[in-house]
């Protein structure tokens, strides 16, 4: 970042939180708990429907025939990031789920958060046949594994670019950008009252530790969003496969072959040993 901007937002987050507390807390929450809006440009023939949670109607999206496969999008992302992927399931004989979570793409709302991620999630899979496999991208990992509907589900879990502490992931974008501290921990504080939860109790790693299921990770190594060595050193004490790709980014690699493959190999006994596969698709 920009060492003028840095400094800036260092100083003028800081005056904000000491000179007008109230609008500082507002200004936070927007900065933290606002996901980016995405548009979606979905073709008719893809099956559109709405389910209805604690947080108001979420669109939801259903694509192909055959076994079914989830799709769960991250934080600023949408249902519509895995369209390219459901087209390509599609032609190998699989039906793919996909929905938009509270603020995000074509769903109500205008600010979340994981706790309210989580909760939505819940309130989806009720409403859903259980799918032969879940795939999550970033902070879809941390939803999934903090979820009720998680700990009775045993199959088949992709994690792309996860983000298996959110807590630590927002420390890190604040350290980054300069965000005055005090009043980051101040909106922390103030979502953990309202939702009567610690973000720090929502790590996913120690609920992913006791997945019964065939867990593999998909994850580029130059990774900017979600810490790629995070990836590497769980992989290194549990069970679970880890593919690695190479300069696809966060994003990219939603599309790469390897995330293709990956999930057609969970089918195959021959795949379940494999370490690691290296550069892009």
């Amino acid at each position: 970042m920009n060492k003028i901007r840095y400094n800036w937002i260092k100083i003028s987050t800081k005056l904000l939180r000491v000179l007008v507390p109230d609008l500082a807390l507002k200004i936070a929450k927007k900065a933290l708990f606002k996901p980016k809006r995405k548009t979606s440009n979905w073709p008719n023939h893809v099956k559109q429907f709405e389910i209805k949670t604690r947080y108001g109607l979420l669109n939801t999206y259903k694509y192909g025939d055959g076994k079914c496969i989830w799709l769960i999008h991250g934080w600023s992302g949408c249902a519509f990031d895995f369209w390219p992927l459901m087209q390509k399931l599609a032609e190998k004989g699989y039906s793919t789920i996909s929905f938009d979570f509270p603020a995000h793409g074509e769903s109500v709302g205008n600010q979340s958060s994981l706790p309210q991620m989580v909760k939505a999630f819940d309130d989806v899979s009720a409403n859903l046949f259980s799918p032969s496999m879940v795939i999550s991208h970033g902070i879809g990992a941390s939803t999934i594994a903090n979820s009720n509907w998680f700990k009775s589900y045993h199959k088949d879990l992709l994690l792309i670019s996860p983000v298996f502490d959110v807590l630590q992931f927002l420390q890190n974008k604040v350290y980054l950008s300069g965000f005055d501290e005090q009043l980051f921990n101040q909106t922390i504080s103030e979502l953990i009252n309202r939702e009567k939860v610690k973000l720090a109790d929502l790590c996913a790693i120690p609920k992913l530790n006791t997945f019964a299921g065939q867990l593999k990770i998909v994850h580029d190594a130059h990774d900017e969003l979600a810490p790629f060595t995070t990836s590497e050193a769980f992989t290194q004490t549990s069970k679970t496969t880890l593919i690695t790709t190479n300069k696809l980014g966060h994003i990219k690699v939603l599309n790469s072959k390897k995330v293709l493959n990956t999930i057609e190999s969970y089918s195959s006994p021959n795949l379940k040993g494999i370490e690691q596969w290296h550069n892009a698709s």
